[in-house]
Formats: C-alpha cells, structure tokens, sequence
C-alpha cells in the first residue's frame, strides 16, 4: 500500500510521475514505456471506466483529496497531464482559505 504524500505540495513532476507508475502498475503490466505525459488513457484504452475509479481511489489516497462525480470527465481524466492539473487544482483549493 502506497503511503499519502507529505503535507508538503508535491510537483507536478511528482504527482505525474506517482500517477505513471500507479497507470504502468495496474493496466500495463508495470510498463511505462510510452506513457507520455499526453497520452490517451481512456480513449486508447488503457484505462476503462472502472480502471477511472481505481484511479481517482489512488488519488485521493496518496494526496488526500476529494474527487467528486463532477470532477470525473473526459477532459479531466484522459492523460496524465489531466489527472496532474486535477490534483494540482484539489491541492490548490485545500490550501486556499475560505472566501467570505
């Protein structure tokens, strides 16, 4: 089991890496041979739907972040770039105060 990341804020470099290796692990045998930051995940098929679950599960556990149905799309969850710029912006908003 993966530990959460310190309370530190990853890099992106960080998360897209964390996020490759976890993608190489689960759907391709631990290859991450030509797993681009732009690579198709879902629509190449590398990543189903339930494979999508499993994703936003390893998210949430490794950077403490919640990832609601909204946040679940196409153009949030096809590349790993995606997936970095949504952990990146539920980083973000946990850090920010409260507006008001």
């Amino acid at each position: 089991m993966m530990r959460p990341m310190p309370s530190s804020s990853p890099t992106s470099a960080q998360i897209t890496a964390a996020l490759r290796a976890f993608v190489a692990q689960w759907f391709r045998a631990g290859n991450e041979h030509g797993l681009e930051d732009d690579t198709p995940l879902v629509t190449s098929g590398i990543v189903d739907s339930a494979g999508v679950v499993e994703v936003v599960e390893f998210c949430e556990k490794q950077w403490g972040v919640a990832i609601g149905d909204d946040d679940v799309s196409l153009q949030n969850c096809n590349t790993l770039r995606a997936w970095t710029e949504l952990v990146q912006s539920k980083l973000a908003r946990r850090r920010s105060p409260p507006v008001g």
